[in-house]
């Protein structure tokens, strides 16, 4: 007898299953899949176990003849597709005809299924990928799918399957992407009987947002529309103050479908970049639509992953989109008139020592923060003075839709936080985050990064790791204006700089840049000149416990309101935060 044999087709099918049914969550995702391609306008899946016992998915579609219903359990055996020449341009969810064989290879199977026309339906039971009972049946329109002891044949792949919450949870997250692309849906999840969610159908996708992600979150929700080389991207975001500790809150569709791409995925941590801190990511909903023959959805046996034509423009049309929602997005909250404390008025006259009148006299001087300047701190580089870092000389004023200048100035914190009074209550501003955003984004937006000749070549000494990163970033640091060439080891002698960068040494904002890029070499010139204005904003900013006069809050606040999106610092630390009267009230028990 030969070495080689022919596999017998249940064990194919089995083979195949552990491609496409990695665990109940794959088997909700295709049924469910199936089920929209069929046209259904209800979509009801059931539970028992996380999926692990029992899994039913019932829909409204158009169902399946007799023969149909039998040639579906057939490997390969699809309505989606007819030659190889259609694989070009797909169009639909599911494609490949394998879910239907591959489940039921591998569990209790029953279909159900009528179409609406017909007289009656097929009913069909398939056990670990045997046909064991067909016959037709009284059934109303459309498909319902019954799978019992998913990996009941094959102990091994059982016994991999993590608990019934944690299986249920993987459920809910594929659940509630599928919702999400698809309003048009009434979709319904249950679990043991109880019901997890339910999405009745609604007009759009911000209605379906709500229900999906919450109306909090919705609420924040700008939405965007954009579009370019024939590449649209559409969706909404949440500010950048709203953050997450995974990508969960990230939610990224290729022409309706739910994928996670590494592509899509780095464009808009890149367009965050300069918005949150490192390791946490934004809410957003991000569709992208281009014709079919532009992208591959069939590079992954469970279709999460898709492949671009261009990958390139794809992933800098979604960057400049969010780029573009991002500079629209401003801070919400009620203003007054900015108006001068009567303590600074004061404090103009007689400066801190003076002994204040009133009721604040009477308390000890040691609980009255911002009379009396912050204890003393390290020395640092002093700041550069706000009134030349802004306005930006020809930078176009911007439209102030929200105006931290004009609410009503009543105070500082430590000569760290100045306190403004605001119609919702009281908002709390960091001076130095406030200072750097500022800073950050005149820098970045500067068009011209023409190099500027030191009096006198600086000298950088950097560790093996940074000398080698720095060796492989000098093409782009000298197109972005710095004329740097190695000096002997692992030092570097530094010629020129950026003259938008002069404000600070440019042996310090290369070697802080390089020891933050250490883990991942940008791609780009504008992803390396962000870094480093990153960097230069936060050397030049004004410092917490830095006294500002009057007119420095004045310039700082209305430099807030010129600026796209004041709501962090380049690093991802908020700007400001709001106590709400509500809050202010709860604290007192006045409520």
């Amino acid at each position: 007898m030969g070495k080689i044999a022919i596999l017998p087709d249940i064990v194919c099918n089995q083979i195949a299953a552990g491609e496409v049914v990695e665990r109940p969550a794959a088997v909700v995702k295709e049924l469910v899949e199936n089920s929209i391609d069929a046209g259904s306008t209800r979509i009801a899946v059931s539970l028992l176990d996380g999926g692990r016992r029992e899994i039913c998915v019932v829909d409204n579609g158009c169902g399946m003849s007799s023969e149909d219903a039998l040639l579906s359990l057939e490997r390969h055996a699809t309505s989606k597709i007819r030659s190889a020449g259609d694989l070009g341009a797909i169009s639909s969810l599911g494609f490949r005809g394998e879910a239907l064989p591959s489940i039921a290879a591998v569990s209790r199977f029953e279909l159900n299924t009528c179409e609406p026309a017909a007289l009656g339906g097929t009913f069909i039971r398939v056990e670990a990928g045997v046909i064991k009972d067909v016959r037709e049946k009284g059934l109303p329109p459309g498909t319902r799918i019954l799978v019992r002891d998913l990996f009941h044949c094959l102990p091994a792949r059982r016994k991999f399957l993590r608990k019934p919450e944690t299986e249920l949870a993987y459920i809910t997250d594929n659940f509630l992407r599928v919702s999400l692309s698809n309003p048009h849906i009434h979709m319904q999840l249950k679990s043991q009987e109880k019901t997890v969610c339910d999405h009745p159908r609604c007009e759009g996708l911000l209605p379906r947002a709500a229900q999906v992600l919450g109306p909090r979150i919705a609420g924040d929700f700008s939405p965007f529309d954009f579009e370019a080389a024939g590449v649209g991207v559409s969706g909404f975001i949440a500010p950048p103050d709203i953050q997450r500790t995974n990508s969960q809150g990230l939610f990224l569709f290729v022409n309706g479908r739910s994928v996670y791409d590494r592509l899509l995925q780095r464009a808009v941590l890149t367009a965050y970049e300069a918005f949150i801190a490192r390791g946490k990511f934004p809410v957003a909903v991000v569709f992208v639509s281009l014709s079919a023959e532009r992208v591959d959805v069939n590079v992954h046996p469970a279709k999460r992953e898709v492949r671009f034509r261009d990958p390139g423009e794809v992933g800098s049309t979604v960057r400049n989109a969010l780029l573009e929602a991002l500079s629209k997005i401003r801070p919400k909250f009620g203003g007054q008139n900015f108006r001068q404390p009567e303590v600074f008025a004061r404090e103009r006259n007689a400066g801190f020592s003076s002994a204040p009148s009133g009721i604040a006299s009477a308390l000890p001087r040691r609980t009255m923060g911002f009379f009396e300047p912050a204890p003393p701190v390290r020395p640092q580089a002093p700041a550069q003075p706000l009134e030349k870092v802004f306005p930006e000389p020809g930078m176009p004023a911007r439209e102030k839709k929200s105006s931290f200048s004009g609410l009503n100035l009543i105070g500082r914190l430590g000569n760290s936080f100045l306190l403004l009074q605001s119609s919702e209550g009281l908002v709390i501003v960091d001076q130095h985050a406030a200072h750097e955003r500022i800073m950050f984004n005149s820098l970045s937006a500067r068009k011209t990064k023409a190099g500027q000749l030191l009096t006198r070549p600086a000298v950088v000494d950097l560790m093996p790791g940074e000398a080698v990163l720095l060796e492989r970033l000098l093409p782009s640091l000298s197109a972005l204006g710095f004329e740097i060439e190695p000096f002997g080891g692992g030092s570097f002698a530094i010629h020129s700089a950026p003259a938008c960068l002069s404000a600070v040494s440019p042996e310090e904002i290369l070697r802080d840049y390089l020891r933050h890029a250490e883990e991942e070499c940008p791609a780009t010139e504008g992803e390396i000149m962000l870094g480093l204005a990153k960097t230069a904003s936060c050397h030049a900013s004004v410092r917490a416990g830095q006294k500002l006069e009057l007119e420095e809050i004045r310039s700082l606040l209305e430099g807030l309101d010129s600026i796209e999106t004041p709501f962090t610092c380049p690093h991802g630390r908020p700007i400001s935060h709001t106590l709400t009267y509500e809050q202010i009230f709860r604290l007192f028990k006045r409520t």
